[in-house]
């Protein structure tokens, strides 16, 4: 299965799909400025930034929680 296409899954498994997208955002955003990528096999995280966070939000290393802006609960991870 390709990283798109369990990125997908994760989105259809999340509570909010909009602060899934958020936060891979964040994540590109953090890899175009030189964050390290956790994903070995994504050469040149700068250039492939959105390939590097799909994979990495694909595999679970990255976790992202919501907050609930009613009652200041946080919610999970995205899981």
């Amino acid at each position: 299965m390709k990283a798109f296409e369990r990125v997908e899954k994760l989105a259809a498994e999340s509570d909010n799909q909009y602060t899934l997208a958020l936060a891979m955002a964040k994540r590109v955003r953090a890899l175009r400025d030189g964050a390290p990528c956790l994903v070995p096999a994504v050469r040149d995280s700068r250039h492939n930034a959105v390939r590097a966070a799909m994979e990495e939000f694909a595999r679970g290393l990255i976790a992202y929680e919501t907050t609930d802006m009613d009652t200041g609960k946080t919610e999970g991870d995205g899981k």
